[in-house]
């Protein structure tokens, strides 16, 4: 999956893209989710994870996005 920061900000550099790592690693493995790749850009991410197939793409979406977004909105202020 490849998703971007909002209206294409590139923010994704230092301490910002090192939390976003930590947060998707730790995501992941509470879940019991493999991490295949991660890619942290300034502009995007690129995240390949194997789950089971009960699992949707759309909820693995949906959990990374949401869970990465409110940690660093929170840690982060001058994000939003």
């Amino acid at each position: 999956m490849v998703w971007i920061p909002k209206c294409r900000r590139r923010i994704l550099v230092g301490q910002v893209a090192e939390r976003l790592k930590q947060t998707v690693e730790q995501s992941a493995a509470e879940r019991e989710w493999d991490m295949v790749a991660l890619e942290v850009t300034p502009g995007h991410v690129h995240l390949s994870v194997a789950s089971p197939p009960s699992v949707r793409p759309s909820d693995l979406v949906k959990v990374f996005k949401g869970v990465s977004a409110r940690i660093l909105l929170k840690e982060f202020l001058g994000l939003a």
